[in-house]
């Protein structure tokens, strides 16, 4: 087809009136190009105009009249000021940068194409053999067998699909046709509740889950398997899970290593992909040729425009069992719809790769990989010569994990010879995710973030705590480590100021008494002096109640005395502030401090007895942090009973107040145990359940529900109430009707 730049757009185009010209369509065309690399080539990511995560939205009514030209670009201009711009160099979140000129220029096309791959005879007579082309040349790249001709479509081995997601749902459905050959047609001849598919723990992606449900098999019959320390499936604990639950009598339908066992492996390497392409890296997928099943998603490795998945299958007799019936347009020699699950209608998505492969070939493809990964070897050589910044492993591919936290933490840490605290990895925590939502809203930078359920570290994390990570993956051939020099600078200064804001202070490692130490003698000081002539004991509780902590933000106190005198809880409460501000301790007085630190004992022992008030319909009451229920008897009686049941301190104390506290602990270990029954409507035999229900009803949990959080010392106070209770053993079966 001779192509001309005097085409003419009358033929191809509705207009969006009678009276518009070709120039006018021929400009807005122009003005979108215009529009959009502008957009792509500011280093801003976020724009003052772009709103996170907004409460609520609304939207105005069809519009009856339409437009000018003019005025749609002004609306597509909008649109692109509240975007986000992943082509910038200072994104490092996601390798998804798109930003290859062969890639977007084949977006640019295909749309006038408008080639549907459903059915190459009507709707995509060259389409469908580009994308089969694309399948063939990364089934060869990544080492699975290809022949030197093909006679239908479904012998290719492999599809696009419209993303990561999807891709692994295929594999799971072919998964599960090769356990019960014909399940497509006369459904599955066990119980979903026997399938089992294994994948690492911590690492796994969330879209084998939602394939499991999806499918109706059940996403929790998923198993984590153990890792290494390197992020790694533990492949002995892989075998012996096999084994365990074959002799249980479930059936392993799919594993995510593993081909020895017979059991269908798949690999997702939606990311791990790209190291085919380079000299250096290959040797980290080596066997990747002989998993049943491969996801690949280009928009992460290969810098093309979303999106652009596929699945690839190592016998492509796999896939043809996939394959659906339609004398409609389906039932021909070279339909890619046959062997294309869960999509009917399909656009022509792999014109970006294979535009792509064709400008850059393979061996520069490789080369782009290389760098992409020396800038991440560098990115993770620039964070651990940061003295705030802790890497948490080095990667096989371009990602970057970390932990801010600050210098004197990890120097107290290693002093001590302990591991950061339950206490103080809730407060790393929020301050990593407060980092990330900054740099998230400066729209300067972008790093990633999210909870990892376990992330040791050998020196700081123990095993099976959940961390707020933050995590670069660069991808973006224009990024450099500059950019990520520029982000980790933003990332100090801000977990600084953070720490600095929160009131936070490292608690002092060495022979000398430290702020808490020290600020405990002169309140236990003060305290005997106020109240040494009646029963009295003064107690801390909190994070500040609790061994080895390294991080100091305020001193929880509680003070129980038989009667209060006139004069002294304005005494107390003056002595407090001025302690607190001697060894500039954060003062937290969210419940007014007249009313904690003078509590008669008569009010502690009705808070014992009852427990927190409950709601008219009988459930707890999440906190209002309002100042008049955070002021009320209401929320006095339920932190009474809460400092009662956690982990406490005392630091002053006469004989007769302290027996009278450990009473009250006593009464209230008991009234807790009675109120997880009457709550949750069930008996419970052991501790572990019980803990498990004190801690969330399932859907609620903290200050939301009981006040409870699951640190360690939690856990073990709150089955040592239970153990007393009933006379038990940790963990050991008691009778619920002894009591």
């Amino acid at each position: 087809m001779a192509l001309s730049s005097n085409s003419t757009f009358g033929n191809l185009l509705v207009p969006a009136a009678h009276d518009d010209d070709e120039n006018q369509i021929r400009t807005l065309f122009t003005q979108v190009v215009d529009l959009g690399i502008d957009f792509r080539a500011s280093d801003t990511i976020f724009s003052e105009e772009t709103e996170a995560s907004p409460s609520r939205i609304s939207f105005d009514k069809i519009p009856e009249s339409g437009l000018s030209y003019e005025e749609l670009i002004q609306q597509f201009a909008s649109v692109a000021s509240k975007s986000s711009n992943w082509g910038s160099p200072n994104f490092l979140g996601f390798p998804d940068a798109a930003n290859n000129v062969a890639g977007l220029a084949a977006a640019l096309l295909i749309p006038l194409l408008n080639q549907n791959i459903a059915n190459q005879e009507i709707c995509s007579p060259e389409a469908t053999f580009i994308e089969m082309e694309v399948v063939h040349w990364l089934r060869e790249t990544l080492g699975y067998p290809v022949p030197e001709t093909y006679t239908k479509a479904s012998g290719i081995g492999g599809v696009l699909t419209l993303g990561g997601c999807l891709s692994n749902t295929i594999a799971l459905l072919a998964a599960r046709e090769k356990c019960f050959p014909g399940s497509g047609i006369q459904g599955i001849p066990v119980l979903p509740t026997k399938i089992r598919v294994l994948v690492p723990s911590v690492t796994e992606h969330y879209s084998i889950r939602s394939a499991m449900a999806w499918l109706s098999l059940g996403e929790k019959n998923v198993i984590r398997v153990p890792v290494d320390s390197k992020f790694h499936m533990d492949r002995e604990a892989l075998k012996q899970i096999i084994d365990r639950e074959r002799e249980c009598g479930n059936i392993i339908m799919a594993s995510k290593i593993l081909e020895d066992k017979n059991v269908w492996f798949h690999v997702d390497a939606c990311h791990g992909s790209q190291l085919a392409f380079s000299e250096k890296h290959r040797y980290k997928l080596r066997g990747i040729g002989k998993a049943d099943s491969i996801t690949i998603d280009s928009h992460k490795t290969m810098l093309v425009p979303y999106n652009c998945s596929l699945i690839l299958f190592r016998d492509p007799s796999t896939h043809v069992a996939l394959s659906t019936n339609s004398d409609l347009i389906l039932n021909t020699q070279w339909s890619l719809g046959r062997v294309t699950p869960f999509i009917g209608s399909k656009a022509f998505d792999a014109l970006k790769i294979w535009s792509t492969i064709k400008l850059f070939g393979r061996r520069r493809l490789g080369q782009i990989i290389d760098e992409r990964l020396e800038l991440t070897s560098a990115i993770q050589d620039e964070v651990t010569q940061r003295p705030n910044l802790i890497l948490l492993n080095k990667t096989d591919i371009n990602s970057c994990m970390m932990v801010y936290i600050p210098f004197q933490i990890q120097e107290y840490c290693i002093e001590k010879i302990i591991p950061l605290s339950d206490a103080d990895l809730e407060k790393i925590n929020l301050m990593n995710r407060r980092i990330k939502d900054t740099v998230r809203k400066e729209g300067m930078y972008y790093i990633h973030g999210f909870p990892l359920q376990s992330c040791p570290h050998e020196r700081f994390i123990t095993p099976d705590k959940q961390v707020f990570v933050l995590r670069t993956m660069n991808g973006n051939p224009l990024s450099t480590i500059e950019n990520a020099k520029g982000l980790l600078d933003r990332i100090e200064r801000l977990g600084q100021l953070f720490f600095s804001e929160a009131g936070y202070r490292c608690i002092q490692a060495g022979p000398s008494l430290n702020h808490l130490r020290r600020a405990e003698d002169k309140l236990s000081h003060k305290i005997r002096n106020l109240f040494g002539n009646q029963d009295f004991v003064a107690v801390v509780y909190g994070s500040s109640a609790l061994p080895r902590n390294a991080i100091l933000s305020d001193i929880d106190l509680m003070v129980f005395i038989r009667s209060v005198e006139p004069g002294q809880r304005e005494d107390m409460v003056t002595a407090f502030r001025s302690i607190m501000n001697q060894e500039s301790i954060l003062v937290d007085d969210e419940v007014p401090l007249s009313r904690k630190l003078s509590i008669p004992f008569e009010l502690a022992a009705r808070a014992a007895e009852s427990g927190p008030v409950l709601d008219d319909a009988g459930e707890i009451r999440s906190i209002c942090k309002t100042p008049e229920y955070l002021s009320s008897n209401k929320m006095l009686q339920r932190l009474i009973f809460g400092v009662l049941t956690t982990p406490n301190r005392i630091i002053a104390a006469n004989a007769n107040g302290a027996s009278s506290f450990e009473t009250l602990k006593s009464n209230a270990g008991k009234t807790l145990v009675g109120l997880i029954r009457q709550l949750h409507h069930a008996s419970f035999s052991t501790t572990d359940e019980f803990v498990k229900l004190a801690i969330s009803d399932g859907v609620r949990s903290g200050e939301q529900y009981l006040g409870y959080k699951d640190r360690s010392e939690v856990v073990e106070k709150l089955s040592q109430i239970f153990d007393k209770a009933y006379g038990s053993e940790y963990g050991r079966p008691v009778d619920p009707d002894s009591s």
